[in-house]
């Protein structure tokens, strides 16, 4: 092994190119490209000769290597990592069945059929229900449930029903069943304007979740609320809105039903100092709920374990300082050895000169003339030294050479086309060796818990290939917005499908999500503008053609503040099914090009900023004491 530097860089590259060859080109290559090593003496010409290899190699690596890396990390990798991220946020379950549902009059007939059939409970929770002939097929089958002996009952959220539903909740509460108004906007205007205005009692604060428990057996989740806006021709509606709705039946649904509970029953809002804390409580909380010693259970062994490492680092200080005394002594001796070893020659001259040329070499100079120079003495300890030479000098080729794979894999891989109908290579393969797992996700500012834009960033930031969006509009909070740039910028192709000038409700909100369409897009970003007869009001992701989520939350700065709730799922089959729900959803919509959007009207830049101002001005005026720097919305000088 060499010793000097240039020579240890340039075997370091050999070793790393004749690791990377075919076996028949090593074999062709390698007495050469050694040879050449070995008879060069000049570090420049070594250099020439390696970087030809290497170029050589770069272009020799096989298709094998295609889809197996991306940005360094292999996919399934990459995917332990963001699950492992994930599980904290919400629980996680494996063995459920999630169906997605593209056609909201197929949702309908589902859920309509679920409470009909339903034996136990009907447990029903939306933002919105409209007092029309989809709501009231709704209220008469809750009803008819309730009068059948099933435990029936109808949350509401007073926002989204502003003017009251009177004559639609009266006949349900003549049924006997349970109808709950959520946060009446007038009782919790007062107590936040003369209160502080602490944004904890702010009346923005409401609940978006969309929910559907029969039996806590079948569970139902996303987009769609209660009216004839939202149901499809075929079910009597009028199909405005073009959204995304879930059924789940297995494990999940008892999570989902815990999502409900939280509504009922909000926790009280409570300062922590970081997210893994509130986890640990709720942790402990759970289990002393179900009767385990929460002390012995987790502080015990915490405890043991932290005093089991801690005599053992003092253990190894303490073996560590005593090898440290030992080699200062021995070094004390070396040098009381060496003084008597030089007074031995000084003293003995004869002696000195007959033991002398033993240790002598000659080395001649440039002119030719020949002087004597001492020849290491080869000891037991330089021998050591040598060892641990050697040993970390292989170490450092073998990290450089794994970087040099994965490097020389990465770059086919990142200018191969990747068509949007096949799926991200590593997908299939990943669900083979990994379980399907459906975990729900809630946000609740009451708790402080902001899971959903969390595991968005966490999918965003680490997204392998692909990352297609599907939101009504988009004005994400700052982290999140970092991390779709960030993904852009790094080859990953995020899309995004929103509502156009048309098809957006509220209407302001596309001339608001247009203040940031311009930094999007100059980072790579494809933006798309729905073009369909119907509103834009569905709610998904997909990434990776492994991941996909189906729920309540919008990409806006006012989901932060509202109580949401999204269904995650990890499986393959589910996944290719959202995506060619996008891609049809493509068919029908118009890509927003950078030069086109350049070319604005200056009407339209005004407004687009006159919106998005506003907006920021609503959201002070409604939690003015709220601020998170990474849930915040100002992206002005975001980098």
């Amino acid at each position: 092994m060499p010793t000097s530097g240039c020579k240890f860089r340039v075997a370091l590259q050999r070793l790393n190119i004749e690791r990377l060859l075919p076996p028949p080109l090593r074999e062709k290559r390698g007495s050469n490209t050694v040879g050449r090593i070995n008879n060069h003496s000049s570090g420049v010409e070594l250099c020439e000769s390696v970087n030809k290899d290497f170029k050589d190699v770069c272009s020799t690596v096989g298709n094998g290597a295609r889809g197996v890396y991306c940005n360094g990390l292999p996919f399934h990798v990459r995917w332990d990592r963001i699950q492992r991220n994930l599980a904290v946020l919400g629980r996680v379950s494996n063995g459920s069945t999630v169906v997605p549902y593209r056609d909201s009059a197929e949702a309908f007939r589902v859920m309509w059929k679920a409470v009909d059939e339903a034996k136990r409970s009907v447990l029903w929770q939306t933002y919105i229900c409209k007092d029309d002939r989809i709501g009231q097929m709704t209220v008469e089958k809750i009803a008819a449930a309730q009068r059948r002996g099933c435990q029936s009952e109808l949350l509401y959220d007073c926002g989204g029903n502003i003017t009251g539903r009177r004559r639609l909740i009266d006949k349900l509460k003549q049924s006997g069943a349970n109808v709950i108004e959520h946060r009446p906007v007038l009782h919790h205007v007062l107590p936040y304007l003369f209160g502080g205005m602490k944004w904890e009692r702010s009346p923005a604060i409401r609940n978006h979740r969309k929910i559907l428990i029969v039996d806590d057996k079948i569970g139902f989740c996303g987009g769609l609320n209660i009216g004839n806006e939202y149901c499809g021709r075929s079910q009597g509606g009028t199909g405005r809105f073009r959204d995304t709705h879930c059924s789940v039946v297995g494990p999940a649904v008892a999570h989902l039903r815990e999502a409900y509970e939280d509504t009922k029953a909000p926790k009280p809002w409570q300062w922590s100092w970081t997210r893994w804390r509130k986890i640990a409580s709720t942790t402990m909380a759970r289990r002393y709920k179900q009767g385990r010693n929460a002390t012995d259970d987790l502080l015990g062994p915490m405890t043991k374990s932290v005093q089991q490492r801690g005599k053992l680092y003092l253990q190894q200080q303490m073996e560590r300082a005593e090898e440290k005394r030992v080699r200062f002594m021995e070094r004390i001796r070396w040098k009381r050895q060496r003084e008597r070893l030089e007074l031995f020659m000084r003293w003995y001259p004869k002696k000195a000169a007959r033991l002398l040329p033993q240790n002598l070499v000659h080395v001649y100079s440039e002119d030719g003339t020949k002087f004597p120079t001492e020849r290491a003495v080869d000891t037991g300890a330089s021998k050591v030294m040598k060892q641990r030479m050697e040993h970390y000098r292989m170490r450092a080729l073998n990290r450089a050479k794994a970087a040099l794979e994965r490097r020389l894999a990465e770059r086919p891989l990142s200018k191969a086309p990747l068509s949007d109908a096949d799926p991200v290579p590593g997908a299939e393969e990943y669900d083979k060796i990994r379980p399907n797992a459906t975990q729900i996700i809630c946000c609740n500012p009451h708790t402080r818990d902001w899971s959903i834009p969390y595991a968005f960033w966490q999918v965003s930031q680490k997204a392998h290939r692909r990352l297609w969006v599907t939101t009504p509009y988009y004005l994400p909070h700052r982290k999140l917005l970092r991390a779709i740039l960030y993904a852009a910028r790094r080859g990953v192709d995020v899309r995004i499908l929103a509502g156009s000038n048309c098809t957006t409700d509220p209407w302001f909100m596309w001339h608001a999500s247009n203040y940031i369409t311009e930094r999007l897009l100059a980072a790579g970003v494809r933006i798309y503008e729905y073009k369909g007869d119907q509103i834009m009001h569905a709610k998904t992701v997909v990434v990776d053609s492994i991941w996909c989520s189906v729920g309540s939350y919008n990409w806006d700065m006012m989901s932060n503040k509202n109580m949401e709730v999204c269904l995650c799922h990890l499986g393959y089959e589910m996944a290719r099914e959202m995506e060619g729900h996008f891609l049809k959803d493509l068919q029908t919509s118009i890509e927003v090009k950078y030069e086109e959007y350049q070319r604005r009207s200056l009407w339209l830049r005004f407004t687009s900023w006159f919106f998005y101002v506003g907006l920021q001005i609503a959201e002070k005026l409604t939690f003015r004491t709220f601020w998170d720097a990474d849930l915040s919305s100002k992206v002005d000088d975001l980098d």
